[in-house]
């Protein structure tokens, strides 16, 4: 299915979780295939994240069951002549990478929203990322087959949360308002009707606000009326809108002066300014779209959706072909400039993976989109991948060879001789390459920033249930971070534990899930520990006596020691204030070695001490049985000494949070920052957030800066996702360490 650049559509399908995403992408290949006679022939198989061809959604990635669409799924089909690549991406907040790397292959996004669950924060947020990179959008409304669903309020609550340029291209007939003055043409539909397979299939009409024309939907398929009809009430009223909104966004400057005149604009000249505007992302059309249940095993008794044909019609006639949407920016891998690329076969190969799966039986997939140039199978390739590195990814450059190279029919993937730019494929053999990576030519190589992602702030830690998986762990964690640019593994060195940093529970579990069913590799989670710190209470004197002389060369250091807290951020200090040579020389820096490893060790917890002098003061020395080893002994003994008469507590680690929301949320995130023992130290208006938008069109947001202690912060990701209604982000940093409330401490120090 290689087509040329101007006859390809890359488009992303995004809305909440339950919106019905996935069916309408099965359902639209399947009628793809009736309308356009795609009878594929049996693929070359599936690809864990391409999806099988059947009765399921597709399998994700390491085969997991389709009732959870926890991955991006491509599916591909033709309409008019024209290649339409479908990326249907997971609608769980967890899953933000899918949905990100969707964004990136895509050319153009599909807002599918319920008009039962309407429109969530998550929704919001994506809707103004995408208008800040100018990424044209359509409105798909599902599950209008429902008695509450009611598609003219699912318009105004679009026009509500996304601005006053989204608008119906069709209405849905039946609302109460006669299309036409009530009359009805021979063969209008009067209730329902069977269809062929016995199944009674309800009557629905559209009604086309350009055409003026009638679209039925029966059992005997999908009929539009040739002669249009006259519009009346709120009908009316949503044509003279939606014209009203065309000519506002025409370049034909007559078109207005016509339409107040009273005379009848040409429709074809409308659908063309209405093209125009949707693919300069300056128009946001409304499709109703109802998707029967199920899926029609035999493709010759499938019955379209309502709306189906239409939606397929927008994609390849008003979204932009890769040639007409603007690229990324290009660098040289070391940063320097180089020349922008277009969507052109002609021009320098430039990719990007975009998902990344590994099969147990062919090792290593990747999804790419092909942005320049032609990539063919066993080519070689320059693989760049750089800015993860505080994730756990070097910077690496390497040259690779491209294995086999496959594109999607439906949902099954054939071989192709070559994806010329525009089209999105999947290559194998690529041992190094991670998402996120650019390939291009070895010998002109090319880089792609890699796309934002947000961070993961979720940390759980693990440990391996048996010591058999010890062995398998290092290269299993190395397989799925390649796989997952969300995921971020770390070694804490403080604690020593294994942390997954994910971006919600449903992240975790599924991490864990990969890596027990594809790896063989069983974690099980634990309790976390934070990274705290020990410091004296007060100042005091101790004494560290080592003597053992039993026969033979025995072991003598006394050792007398004040100590004494320093303020936060003090570190530690070591003073030698001994006269007389009661500890000589030589003996001296044991007596401070023997104390930081002691320090180093902690006293109440095994966590490290700080901020405190030790001054030593006095001692006393034997000329044989004195040593090194005796003295450090005698040093650690000292400070504990000291430490006991002193007294000791816990300091847990601050962190710095700066947490953006809409100003309707800030009282509840205050509040609940504060049942946290956190302080707020400052609120402002959030900066830049009005550049995608009208003021007037978008919620105002305000930023939280606190200082919150760590150990509240460990669940603060899924929390604040539920306070703020799924539209609250944070980001958090280290402060600095300060006092633990003693009944806190006492349960810290009995468990550690």
């Amino acid at each position: 299915m290689s087509a040329t650049p101007g006859d390809v559509r890359n488009i992303v399908l995004v809305g909440h979780t339950g919106a019905g995403k996935t069916t309408l992408l099965r359902h639209l290949l399947q009628v793809a295939e009736k309308t356009d006679d795609l009878r594929a022939p049996d693929g070359d198989g599936a690809w864990p994240g391409v999806g099988a061809a059947g009765g399921g959604a597709g399998t994700a990635p390491g085969g997991e069951p389709p009732q959870r669409s926890v991955s991006l799924v491509l599916g591909s089909l033709r309409h008019r002549g024209t290649t339409v690549n479908l990326l249907d991406t997971p609608g769980y907040p967890d899953f933000v990478g899918e949905l990100r790397a969707g964004l990136r292959a895509a050319d153009a996004a599909l807002f599918v929203i319920s008009a039962l669950e309407g429109i969530d924060g998550s929704t919001r947020m994506l809707w103004d990322e995408c208008a800040a990179v100018g990424m044209p959008r359509a409105i798909a409304v599902t599950r209008l087959d429902h008695p509450l669903a009611d598609f003219d309020s699912m318009v105004m609550a679009c026009q509500e949360a996304f601005g006053s340029n989204v608008l119906p291209v069709y209405l849905l007939e039946g609302s109460g308002t006669p299309a036409h003055g009530g009359s009805t043409e021979a063969g209008a539909p009067t209730g329902s009707s069977v269809s062929g397979n016995g199944r009674r299939v309800p009557d629905r009409r559209l009604v086309g606000l350009v055409t003026g024309r009638l679209i039925d939907y029966t059992a005997e398929g999908r009929h539009e009326h040739e002669r249009p009809v006259e519009l009346i009430g709120a009908q009316a009223e949503a044509r003279g809108a939606l014209i009203e909104g065309v000519i506002a966004e025409s370049e034909d400057e007559t078109l207005l002066d016509r339409y107040l005149g009273g005379a009848e604009l040409d429709p074809k000249i409308l659908l063309a300014d209405l093209e125009t505007a949707v693919a300069r992302g300056s128009f946001y059309p409304v499709l109703p779209v109802i998707t029967p249940p199920g899926v029609e095993r035999d493709i010759r008794e499938l019955l379209p959706g309502l709306g189906t044909v239409e939606l397929l019609d927008l994609f390849v006639h008003s979204f932009p072909s890769p040639r007409e949407h603007p690229l990324p920016s290009l660098t040289r891998p070391d940063g320097s400039p180089c020349p922008p690329a277009v969507g052109d076969p002609s021009g320098p190969l430039v990719a990007e993976i975009v998902r990344t799966t590994t099969d147990p039986y062919i090792g290593r997939m990747s999804l790419v989109r092909v942005f320049s140039g032609v990539l063919r199978p066993d080519a070689a390739v320059h693989v760049s991948g750089h800015g993860r590195a505080a994730a756990g990814h070097p910077d690496h450059e390497d040259n690779e060879r491209v294995g086999a190279l496959s594109q999607a029919v439906g949902l099954s993937l054939h071989s192709v001789d070559e994806c010329p730019a525009g089209g999105i494929c999947v290559i194998t053999r690529l041992s190094t390459a991670e998402t996120g990576d650019t390939l291009s030519d070895p010998d002109d190589p090319r880089y792609l920033p890699a796309w934002s992602m947000p961070e993961p702030l979720l940390p759980t830690a693990v440990r391996t249930q048996a010591r058999s998986d010890e062995s398998k762990l290092s290269a299993a964690l190395g397989r799925i971070s390649a796989e997952d640019p969300t995921l971020t593994i770390t070694q804490d060195p403080d604690t020593g534990q294994l942390v997954l940093w994910c971006m919600g529970e449903a992240h975790t579990d599924l991490v864990l899930e990969r890596l027990r069913d594809r790896f063989g590799v069983t974690l099980e989670k634990v309790p976390l520990r934070l990274p705290m710190r020990e410091t004296l209470r007060g100042p005091a004197e101790g004494v560290g006596r080592l003597v053992k002389q039993s026969g033979g060369h025995g072991q003598y250091a006394i050792c007398r020691i004040r100590v004494e807290p320093l303020p936060a951020g003090g570190g530690f200090e070591f003073v030698d204030e001994v006269v007389g040579g009661a500890v000589p020389r030589q003996f001296i820096a044991s007596v401070e070695k023997g104390i930081r490893g002691q320090l180093e060790r902690g006293l109440i917890a095994g966590f490290p001490m700080v901020d405190l002098r030790v001054r030593l003061i006095d001692g006393k020395a034997h000329s044989v049985d004195s040593s090194d080893l005796a003295f450090q002994t005698a040093g650690a003994l000292a400070l504990r000494d000291a430490a006991e008469t002193a007294g000791m507590v816990l300091l847990e680690p601050i962190l710095e949070i700066d947490v953006d929301v809409p100003d309707e949320h800030v009282g509840p995130v205050m509040t609940d920052i504060s049942s946290r023992r956190g302080r707020v130290v400052g609120v402002a208006p959030a900066g830049g957030a009005d550049a995608a938008r009208e003021p007037d069109d978008r919620p105002a947001r305000t930023v939280i800066h606190a200082e919150v202690p760590a150990m509240e912060m460990t669940r603060y990701a899924v929390d604040l996702r539920s306070v703020s209604h799924g539209t609250g982000v944070f980001t958090r940093r280290h402060h600095g360490y300060e006092r633990l409330p003693e009944q806190l401490a006492a349960q810290v120090a009995a468990r550690d």
